[in-house]
């Protein structure tokens, strides 16, 4: 059990650290190194499972810095200060409650919510696969680019800063597996990362206008 999570992880952060190479092992099956044991190859469960991992952390670090702050505030002022009156008579704390549920309802809802958002961006790497007759089938290339694209998830463990590393580092591992695996040229990666962007814009404005036409 131990030794299959140590590889887990190992394959975990081969997919962040060594992007490249990861797809030419899962696509040519070009060895990442010689006279070694190969890591298991990245599966969804394992990838998800370990983004978990680091987005309970996320939650962890997040209620440990707001307890922080609180704390730093009641500490400076006295029992007749502002915030003390604040906390309580005028419910200063339903803020803290809030975020103390919020967090806890991203923590409990992250796997499905990166379930849900990995499918959709397997159907449409799979969907460009197929028009572009990619080398290998379409739903295992687009499975191999997204599982591998989930390792960004560990930048969700870095305090303040973390969703927006994860954002970077998505999109990176993203352009990766696009060019590497699926063979797409640089404007066509551009192309597929902004196409669901383009098509939300146009539907939103599509139901602007069915409203507007409805209204008058």
């Amino acid at each position: 059990m131990m030794k299959s999570l140590i590889d887990y992880a190992h394959t975990y952060f081969l997919c962040l650290m060594r992007p490249g190479r990861m797809h030419d092992w899962l696509k040519h099956g070009i060895p990442l190194w010689e006279g070694e044991v190969l890591p298991p190859e990245p599966t969804l469960a394992q990838q998800l499972g370990l983004s978990w991992a680091f987005a309970v952390l996320q939650g962890i670090s997040k209620l440990v810095l707001l307890n922080v702050i609180l704390q730093a505030l009641l500490s400076y002022q006295n029992e007749n200060g502002f915030f003390f009156d604040l906390v309580d008579t005028q419910n200063g704390l339903i803020p803290y409650y809030v975020m103390l549920f919020s967090t806890s309802l991203d923590i409990i809802f992250f796997p499905v919510i990166t379930l849900i958002i990995t499918e959709f961006w397997v159907w449409v790497v799979g969907l460009f696969a197929r028009w572009m007759h990619a080398e290998g089938e379409s739903t295992e290339i687009a499975h191999q680019v997204t599982n591998v694209a989930l390792s960004s998830n560990f930048f969700l463990a870095v305090p303040i800063i973390g969703v927006f590393l994860q954002k970077i580092a998505w999109l990176f591992l993203m352009y990766t597996g696009l060019r590497r695996n699926l063979g797409a040229t640089r404007s066509l990666t551009i192309v597929i990362l902004i196409a669901p962007t383009v098509l939300f814009l146009m539907a939103i404005a599509l139901m602007v206008l069915i409203i507007l036409s409805l209204a008058g």
